[in-house]
Order: structure tokens, then sequence, then C-alpha cells
């Protein structure tokens, strides 16, 4: 029997108009805060995200990535505002 492990993703969609470069500086600046908080090697082992055109996956199947998915909400948040994304939790089977 196989066990199946399941991450817990954040998947986060931007409206037309908010341009690629400004997401990823916006997941940057949440990778860095994290990496003060929690340290910068526990972040690179832990941490997995995915940004395609104006889609960003966060896994948060651990603490470092619900950290980096908090902070990026907050980031963006402030940066183009709540009316300009939309965020949703999945569930993956791998």
């Amino acid at each position: 029997m196989k066990n199946k492990t399941v991450a817990i993703l954040c998947k986060f969609r931007f409206i037309k108009g908010v341009k690629k470069k400004l997401i990823e500086a916006q997941m940057a600046l949440a990778i860095v805060a994290v990496e003060s908080t929690l340290g910068k090697s526990r972040v690179r082992l832990n941490a997995a995200y995915n940004l395609i055109g104006r889609t960003v996956i966060i896994d948060v199947s651990n603490m470092v990535g619900e950290h980096i998915a908090q902070v990026f909400t907050g980031l963006v948040t402030y940066r183009f505002g709540e009316e300009k994304f939309s965020v949703e939790r999945i569930k993956s089977k791998s």
C-alpha cells in the first residue's frame, strides 16, 4: 500500500493589469521577511512556491510556507488592494 501525501497549497490569482514583475518583487520581499524571522537555512530547506504568469502557488504544508503566504498576502493587499487578487486554499495529492 502506497502512502499518499497531501500538500496544502495557497493559490493566488491576480487580475490583468497587475504586472508579473511586481508580483515577483512582493514574493521576494515575503521570502526575505520570513528568512529574517525563521532563518535563511530553514526557508531554503522548506519553502516551495511557483509563479506562472499572474498565478502564485505556495505550499503551506509547513510553518515556513504558512508564514510566506501570510506575509505575501499582507504585501500584495497593501501594494495592489484586495480587489486585485483572489486566494484559495487547495489540497493536492501526490
